[in-house]
């Protein structure tokens, strides 16, 4: 994944030097590029995602889903640091609900209903291109094929900080996918 390339805001010596974004803290540039503090900073993040993932957890009624990306050791990766699903070597994507019917004990000695959480699929890099997508339950499989070149949405949040001065866009491109059925 490597780092990226941060431009100082610094007008007189405009130089880039490389930063680490797993440790970059955009609190500690917020200042435009007149160089003077308090000036409003944006930062944009640009991910370049396949078409059937979600950045963020969805819901139906008092469901939730959620997807989660891990890397080649199983380690799970943190979605804000995924820019490029290159490094991506699976895909799950989670269902959550409550389930009412049934009850557990917590630590005050209170009955709460019972929390559920499922794997509803799982994509699982096969190549450069290509993912091996399984629905459960039933394990039905299906491929999947990028098409990278081909963006088929693009999906733009913008999001205020603690930092009065630092505005956050995040722009989602979301690339074609096509599903071969086996």
């Amino acid at each position: 994944m490597g780092g990226g390339i941060a431009a100082h805001a610094d007008a007189r010596n405009k130089r880039k030097t490389h930063y680490d974004p797993k440790i970059w803290n955009p609190y500690n540039c917020c200042h435009s590029m007149t160089g003077a503090p308090g000036d409003p900073a944006v930062i944009t993040d640009i991910y370049t995602v396949p078409e059937f993932y979600r950045y963020d957890t969805f819901y139906v009624a008092d469901t939730s889903f959620v997807y989660k990306c891990y890397d080649s050791r199983d380690s799970l990766m943190d979605d804000d640091t995924v820019k490029d699903f290159a490094a991506v070597r699976y895909i799950s994507l989670f269902k959550n609900y409550t389930d009412h019917a049934h009850t557990y004990t917590d630590k005050d000695g209170k009955k709460k209903p019972l929390p559920i959480t499922n794997i509803v699929e799982r994509m699982d890099r096969m190549g450069a291109a290509n993912w091996m997508k399984i629905k459960y339950p039933g394990g039905k499989f299906s491929t999947l094929t990028e098409q990278r070149d081909q963006i088929v949405r693009i999906d733009t949040f913008v999001e205020k900080y603690e930092h009065p001065n630092v505005t956050v866009v995040s722009v989602y491109n979301y690339y074609k996918v096509s599903t071969k059925a086996r």
